[in-house]
C-alpha cells in the first residue's frame, strides 16, 4: 500500500509540475503579444496656409521684366541677342528693313527743302512791301497779300519739317535698342521674319529683383494678402530655402486657367538662384484663427457634427470642431482646434475614443 500511494503521490507532482509549466508559458506568451496602440499618421496644426499642402509649383521671374517690340512693322534683317545675354542700355539688339524708312526721309527732305525756298520767297516779298506801304507805293491790301503768303509758307514750312522728324523717327524705329542693362529672358523673332508695329519679340530682366510666380485657385484667394508671408525651396537647389513675401495678387483670373496669379518676392536669394528656376512655394498665415486639416482626418458624429481626432498623452481623443471652406483635399476649421493641436489625419476609422496610439 505503501509503494502504491507514493506512485500516486509522484504522478500528482510531474502533473502539477507540468501544469504550472504550461501556466507560465502561457503567461510569457500574452505578455510578449500584449496587443501595442495602432500605428498613425498625424499633422501638428501650425501656422502653414495650403491647401495642397506640398505647397505651390512656379517659376522665377524678374520683378522689373520690360518686352521688347520695334515701333514700326516690317521684315527683320538682323537680329543679334540670344536667351541669357547680357545687354546695356542703348544695345542695337536687331533691325527691320530700312529701305522704305530711308526714302521716305529722302523725300520728306526734299520737302522741306522746296517749303524752305517758298518761305524765303514769302519773307523776302513781305518785307519788300511793308518798305513800299510806308512810302505809299502799294496799298493795304496788296500788303496783306503778302503777309498772308508769307503766314501760309511759314505754315508749309513747319509742316514739312515735321513730316522729315517723322520720317527719321521712323527710319531709327527700324532698329531695336536695349531700353536699359540687364537680361535677355527671351525671343520671338528670326531674321526674315515679317513683325508688326508693337509685336513682342522678346524680354529684357532689369536688374536683380528676383521673385516667385505662383497660380491659385478661386477658393484660396480668400486667405491671401498682399505682405504674406511664405518659403520658397527649389528643385534644382535642394538645400536651399529662401523666405519671401506676396507683393503683388492679380484682381481677375486667367481667361483659359480660371486661376489668379500671385507673384512673391524673395528676401536675400543667393547668387545660385537663376531666372526660369522652378519652386515649391508654402504660403505662411499669421492669423492664428485660420486652421487646415486634410479631409482624411473628418470623422461624421452625431446630428451631422465633424470630428476629428487629436492626440493628447498619446491617447486618441475624439474632438467635435466647426469647419467652413472645403476644397479638393482640406477643410478649414473655425472652432475646436487650436495651434499646436496633433490631428490624427489616417486610420481614423479602426480607432476609438481613448485608445492608445504610436505616433
Amino acid at each position: 500500500m505503501s509503494k502504491k500511494f507514493y506512485v500516486i503521490l509522484t504522478t500528482i507532482a510531474l502533473t502539477m509540475s507540468l501544469l504550472m509549466t504550461f501556466t507560465l508559458a502561457g503567461c510569457g506568451s500574452n505578455q510578449s503579444t500584449y496587443p501595442e496602440g495602432p500605428k498613425v499618421r498625424t499633422i501638428t496644426i501650425g501656422s502653414e496656409l495650403s491647401n495642397n499642402s506640398n505647397g505651390y509649383a512656379g517659376t522665377i521671374h524678374n520683378g522689373t521684366e520690360t518686352s521688347l517690340s520695334f515701333q514700326v512693322g516690317g521684315r527683320v534683317v538682323q537680329k543679334n541677342i540670344s536667351i541669357g545675354d547680357q545687354v546695356v542700355a542703348g544695345q542695337i539688339l536687331g533691325s527691320l528693313n530700312s529701305s522704305d524708312t530711308a526714302n521716305q526721309v529722302t523725300t520728306a527732305n526734299a520737302g522741306v527743302s522746296s517749303a524752305q525756298s517758298t518761305y524765303e520767297l514769302a519773307k523776302t516779298n513781305a518785307e519788300r512791301y511793308r518798305q513800299l506801304y510806308a512810302q505809299d507805293a502799294v496799298s493795304k491790301i496788296q500788303l496783306d497779300q503778302m503777309e498772308q503768303s508769307l503766314q501760309v509758307a511759314t505754315a508749309q514750312l513747319e509742316q514739312a519739317q515735321a513730316n522729315l522728324n517723322i520720317s527719321k523717327n521712323q527710319y531709327g524705329y527700324t532698329i531695336l535698342v536695349a531700353p536699359s542693362s540687364g537680361i535677355i529672358t527671351s525671343t520671338n523673332f528670326e531674321p526674315g521674319q515679317m513683325v508688326s508695329a508693337g509685336q513682342t519679340v522678346g524680354t529684357l530682366a532689369v536688374g536683380r529683383e528676383l521673385e516667385a510666380v505662383i497660380a491659385l485657385a478661386e477658393q484660396e484667394m480668400e486667405h491671401v494678402y498682399i505682405g504674406m508671408p511664405a518659403r520658397i525651396t527649389f528643385w534644382a537647389l535642394p538645400n536651399t530655402r529662401v523666405d519671401g513675401v506676396i507683393k503683388e495678387i492679380s484682381p481677375v483670373p486667367d481667361s483659359v486657367a480660371r486661376t489668379y496669379t500671385v507673384k512673391v518676392s524673395l528676401t536675400n536669394p543667393p547668387d545660385t538662384v537663376q531666372l526660369g528656376m522652378t519652386v515649391n512655394c508654402v504660403l505662411l498665415s499669421q492669423k492664428d484663427s485660420i486652421i487646415t486639416v486634410p479631409l482624411t482626418s473628418l470623422i461624421k458624429g452625431e446630428n451631422n457634427t465633424s470630428q476629428v481626432f487629436v492626440v493628447r498623452d498619446n491617447k486618441a481623443v475624439l474632438v467635435t470642431i466647426k469647419t467652413s471652406q472645403f476644397s479638393d483635399n482640406s477643410v478649414i476649421v473655425t472652432d475646436g482646434l487650436s495651434k499646436g493641436d496633433v490631428v490624427i489625419t489616417a486610420g481614423t476609422q479602426q480607432i476609438k475614443d481613448g485608445e492608445t496610439v504610436r505616433l
